[in-house]
């Protein structure tokens, strides 16, 4: 039999690993396509400028470079990506082949029932995923992590998710706790009068929740995430609820 703590702390760490990797990469990627969206032309300005010339360095080579940088910084950041995704899936899947001999991990028992649950069917339950933020790059990071493997759709503010949850069915809200206009407290508590009562929603936070989690979890919400989300820590929190299911 082997060491399944170990093994599961071997799965979490890769996870990590890869998390904490593809995070600044999303994020220097978007701030590379702002460059190469909007430096060009700006730079050409200043070229064509009497008043602004003088701030550019001296020669064409060098004008050249400020240029067409940001493009090549962004097309060296998809390569990249892309690399590290497929080195990502391919360690995932190589450790979960081997967790996978495990009996224990075959079939593992409800708590209740005793009926045998395949562990990864639980997490396919989810199919459809609403991610509620007001800031870009968080749901940027949300697209990058979950559409590969969800169909997700994204809201700026509880007002947006409200409308949208009126026109579509979600099996999981993302919401973020901090948003203008109307906050996830707010926006979760109105829900739980329109949604499923099997809707799961977690939290999504960058601050500590301490004394207030019983008083969110009241409001309607299932759990908490921290931000930024991390592909692994929500299917383990998903694990964990349908556990006790």
């Amino acid at each position: 039999m082997t060491d399944r703590p170990n093994e599961q702390n071997d799965v979490d760490s890769t996870a990590t690993l890869f998390h904490d990797i593809a995070t600044p990469l999303v994020i220097a990627k978007m701030k590379a396509e702002l460059l190469a969206k909007y430096l060009p032309d700006l730079i050409k300005a200043m070229v064509d400028s009497p008043e602004l010339r003088h701030l550019l360095p001296e020669g064409e080579k060098f004008i050249d470079a400020l240029i067409h940088s940001p493009e090549i910084m962004v097309s060296n950041l998809a390569i990249v990506q892309k690399k590290i995704n497929l080195l990502s899936t391919s360690m995932r899947h190589q450790t979960n082949s081997f967790i996978s001999t495990s009996v224990d991990d075959l079939a593992a028992p409800d708590a209740r029932s005793g009926v045998q649950i395949n562990a990864s069917t639980r997490v396919s339950v989810i199919k459809t995923i609403l991610l509620v933020d007001d800031e870009v790059i968080h749901r940027d990071i949300g697209e990058s992590l979950l559409a590969p493997h969800y169909s997700v759709d994204f809201a700026k503010n509880g007002l947006e998710a409200l409308s949208m949850c009126e026109q579509k069915h979600y099996d999981l809200i993302l919401m973020d706790l901090h948003m203008p206009k109307m906050n996830g407290e707010q926006a979760t508590v109105e829900l739980r009068t329109r949604v499923s009562s099997e809707t799961i929603i977690f939290g999504l936070t960058s601050l500590p929740i301490g004394a207030n989690r019983s008083g969110l979890l009241a409001r309607g919400f299932t759990d908490f995430l921290e931000k930024p989300l991390s592909l692994q820590s929500l299917q383990n929190l998903l694990r964990s609820h349908e556990r006790h299911v």
